[in-house]
């Protein structure tokens, strides 16, 4: 089976300020946690959902509760919801 990929869209513009990110779109601000502003950035260039989720347990370590692919699969699914990212 196939893994599928993750690739960062582009947003109008980025702000950081008091360790807080805020990405601006074309008609909405979205605030992200560590966790899933650093699942954004590390799809700047496509990457393999298990790529992304072993580079994600490499910063933050593996979850205490549940499986890693598992709660990544989530946090993907979320980026998608807001429209920052696209998968295939």
């Amino acid at each position: 089976m196939t893994q599928p990929v993750v690739r960062a869209l582009d947003v109008v513009d980025r702000l950081e300020c008091d360790g807080r990110t805020l990405l601006l779109l074309e008609h909405r601000v979205v605030e992200l946690n560590p966790l899933a502003l650093a699942a954004y950035d590390a799809a700047s260039e496509p990457v393999a959902l298990d790529a992304l989720t072993g580079t994600l347990v490499d910063r933050f370590g593996a979850p205490p509760d549940g499986d890693a692919g598992d709660l990544m699969r989530g946090v993907v699914d979320e980026l998608l919801a807001l429209g920052l990212v696209a998968e295939s």
